[in-house]
């Protein structure tokens, strides 16, 4: 996405004053890593089909934008992918994120791109907790209009606000199943 077209999106979703299936607004970065973590995928499992963002710098109840170039948390890219590559998820693949700066109303503020895949949904194989927040293994996360799944519960699959569908489940699943050691790519099966 070009610059040009990436902030005039940003300041549309500002002006909008509100947060929906694929974009959050923060104040600062995170300061739990867990909360981080549970962010990310929950946008990465959105249910809108498309990237995703965590705009940080914009303050969460008035929509102000106070930027971010004081934050003692701030995160670059590199930051953002080496946190990613240390946690266990299923199959080893991982959400893919770009983290871009932009200026305005003198203020920079960080996007994170948590970009659309095929590979949804990302879960972990093993806890990660940071200051008594835990996201838990083989618990799916989503996001739902402005919410994310709380992170001590799992995204119901076809009830309720948190719906994963049974395709993304069953080509997930399909994958994993049918991959045989050494091999560069899966088993044709049906599924």
């Amino acid at each position: 996405m070009r610059s040009i077209d990436l902030e005039d999106e940003i300041k549309a979703l500002i002006l909008s004053k509100r947060e929906d299936d694929y974009w959050d607004f923060k104040e600062k970065h995170h300061s739990n890593k867990a909360n981080l973590l549970h962010d990310i995928i929950c946008m990465a499992n959105n249910r809108v089909d498309r990237d995703a963002c965590i705009i940080f710098g914009i303050s969460d109840g008035t929509f102000d934008i106070v930027g971010v170039e004081n934050d003692e948390n701030r995160r670059n890219q590199q930051q953002m992918i080496d946190f990613l590559k240390s946690k266990r998820f299923v199959s080893g693949i991982r959400p893919r994120v770009e983290m871009r700066t932009l200026r305005i109303a003198n203020h920079e503020v960080d996007i994170l791109i948590i970009k659309n895949s095929t590979d949804t949904p990302y879960f972990l194989t093993e806890d990660f907790s940071d200051n008594g927040r835990k996201v838990r293994a083989n618990h799916i996360y989503t996001r739902v209009g402005d919410t994310n799944t709380d992170i001590d519960k799992s995204a119901d699959i076809l009830s309720g606000d948190d719906e994963i569908t049974r395709e993304q489940i069953a080509g997930r699943f399909c994958s994993l199943f049918f991959f045989e050691e050494g091999q560069d790519s899966a088993i044709n099966a049906d599924c």
